[in-house]
């Protein structure tokens, strides 16, 4: 009797799995996942491929699971009343037709069963042994590949930082604080895409084997009823198994066929899996631990001290000194501003330049600046009440605003008591004359 519910061979696996993965690698670039997907770097790729195997996996086992299943007790309802009616034969037509899993593993044991009632269990053990397997077969690999995929995010993530640490270590400023982003975005998006190919991968592993042990368990019982119509329509005969040069099988083949216990009521039994797999985040927690270490140190510890905005271009200068942590006050002046720029203190505002270029008044103090200013001196002296204030204050000015409004931001500052004021610039490289 042969059966026609086939599984997926691995050679037909194995093709469709290539063709898959090279159609979505071309078809990616035309859809919305473009972006995450190119700035996740190469780490995106593995997990590509361990997610569509997972998903052809989940589908071939899907498709043939649910051909497989059907009415068991309705069909060994209708095999005993053929066997009450003495039609054997029709009853072995009967689960040749079927072509299910346990139709066949009955009509191997019906084929026998006028030898004895031994070779009748003997006969759906046999068949058992090959069927059952390829009930289970692949869905196992799902649970592998969901910590494939965890992991595979995992290396992604640690190439990330790798390439955010270099970014680090060999720049500074602006660019320092642009690399390193980029390094973590690359990092997290290959986070993100593993994670979710492992859960879906998992996912798929317990509703899966869920579904394989409810058919086992339902070849189980429907068998050992198929046994006891046998017996009942007492069709069998012939010379005992004892006398027969065939051995029983172990209670280890017993318990992987799953069919030693419902069958034979005697044996090691069947064994139940589970349907949960655990997914390794522990090598994950560890390196976010190191990421947060990472992040407090470079943005607390060794941060910039400002960052210019896109807005101000700085004056140049061929002589410069490194710069102390100090307040900042930036004065912008963006294009087509109706405003004409603003004055900030630390990112707050504290005017705008069109404010005080037609203020004629003759005191030049910008009121909200100097008071912001002498709050952050009372602060100071508060943390610091063993050290002099330094007074320190740095200007970071757009080259082309107007000197009255720089004037009235170094008197606003001399008032709060910040006597020295420095100037963010850029350094002028001195040019080689023949």
């Amino acid at each position: 009797m042969e059966n026609t519910q086939k599984r997926m061979p691995n050679w037909a696996l194995m093709v469709l799995w290539i063709g898959a993965s090279i159609g979505l690698v071309l078809l990616i670039p035309f859809t919305p996942a473009h972006e995450p997907f190119a700035e996740g770097g190469w780490g995106m790729y593995p997990i590509l491929f361990v997610f569509v195997i997972a998903l052809i996996i989940a589908v071939d086992s899907t498709v043939y699971l649910l051909r497989a299943s059907f009415d068991g007790r309705t069909f060994v309802d209708q095999v005993g009343e053929m066997l009450r009616a003495g039609n054997v034969g029709g009853a072995i037509q009967m689960c040749s037709q079927t072509r299910k899993p346990l139709a066949e593993i009955i009509g191997a044991g019906l084929a026998r069963a006028d030898r004895g009632i031994d070779w009748t269990l003997r006969a759906m053990d046999e068949s058992a042994y090959g069927l059952l397997p390829v009930v289970e077969k692949r869905t196992s690999y799902l649970a592998l590949l969901g910590n494939v995929a965890t992991l595979a995010g995992l290396l992604g993530t640690i190439t990330g930082l790798i390439k955010s640490f270099a970014g680090v270590s060999k720049e500074s400023g602006g660019d320092k604080a642009t690399l390193l982003a980029a390094g973590i975005s690359e990092a997290m998006n290959c986070t993100a895409f593993g994670l979710f190919t492992g859960i879906t991968a998992l996912l798929a592993f317990s509703v899966l084997n869920g579904m394989t042990q409810t058919l086992l368990d339902d070849i189980n019982q429907m068998s050992l009823r198929a046994v006891r119509l046998v017996k009942a329509a007492k069709i069998t005969g012939g010379e005992p198994m004892a006398h027969r040069p065939i051995h029983a099988p172990g209670a280890h083949l017993k318990n992987h066929v799953g069919l030693g216990k419902g069958v034979h009521g005697h044996g090691g039994g069947s064994h139940k899996k589970s349907t949960f797999a655990s997914l390794q985040l522990t090598p994950m927690i560890d390196m976010f631990i190191v990421v947060l270490i990472f992040l407090l140190m470079t943005f607390s510890a060794e941060g910039q001290i400002l960052a210019v905005s896109r807005d101000i271009k700085l004056p140049f200068a061929e002589r410069v000194e490194k710069l102390n942590r100090a307040p900042i006050v930036s004065i912008s002046y963006p294009e087509n501003d109706p405003a004409g720029g603003v004055v900030t203190l630390d990112g707050s505002e504290v005017s705008t330049a069109r404010e005080l270029l037609e203020n004629d008044n003759p005191d030049w103090k910008i009121a909200k600046l100097s008071e912001q200013l002498e709050v952050k001196k009372h602060n100071w002296k508060m943390t610091n009440p063993d050290k002099q204030f330094p007074g320190e204050v740095i200007v970071q000015s757009d080259q082309n605003v107007d000197f009255k409004i720089i004037k009235k931001v170094m008197y606003s500052c001399g008032l709060a008591g910040y006597s020295n004021v420095h100037f963010a610039v850029s350094q002028k490289v001195a040019e080689i004359v023949d």
